[in-house]
């Protein structure tokens, strides 16, 4: 029986791991306006680990632009913002998308934050920012991964 007891103890003091988390979320289909942000709250296992904070775009073949420009607020736990201007190739000079993906889906990623603690980001927000327009079509779905190092 105290076999049995300290076996029990002694696997529930084992540290659990430290799992990546996704969020994404659907954009609507008639687009995606510039004064309509999406705010994150990136989820983490353990506050004492450091993370990766991805940003993942999916996007089909009506999107018409080479390329993709957003602002990125990152809040932190003080409530300091950090924002980030993030510029993404989704097409070469030829139209050929440059993502990952099948049949008309595409997803590319970039990479936000390396190495990361919870308390510099409570809080992420994602603005569209291109300039040419005000509404972006053929935008599917935007994410935020958080992935422990």
């Amino acid at each position: 029986m105290l076999v049995v007891a300290v076996v029990l103890i002694m696997t529930s003091c084992q540290r659990k791991p430290v799992m990546a988390h996704a969020r994404f979320m659907h954009l609507p289909a008639q687009g995606w306006q510039q004064s309509c942000p999406l705010t994150f709250t990136p989820e983490y296992d353990d506050s004492a680990a450091t993370y990766n904070l991805i940003l993942a775009i999916r996007h089909n073949n009506s999107y018409r632009y080479r390329n993709l420009s957003l602002a990125v607020d990152i809040i932190a736990v003080d409530s300091v913002v950090d924002r980030r201007m993030v510029n993404m190739q989704l097409a070469d000079e030829y139209g050929n998308r440059v993502g990952g993906g099948f049949g008309t889906l595409y997803q590319d990623t970039v990479l936000l934050c390396g190495v990361i603690d919870p308390s510099e980001a409570r809080s992420v927000v994602v603005w569209q920012a291109m300039h040419e327009c005000d509404t972006l079509t053929g935008l599917t779905d935007i994410g935020l991964i958080v992935n422990p190092i």
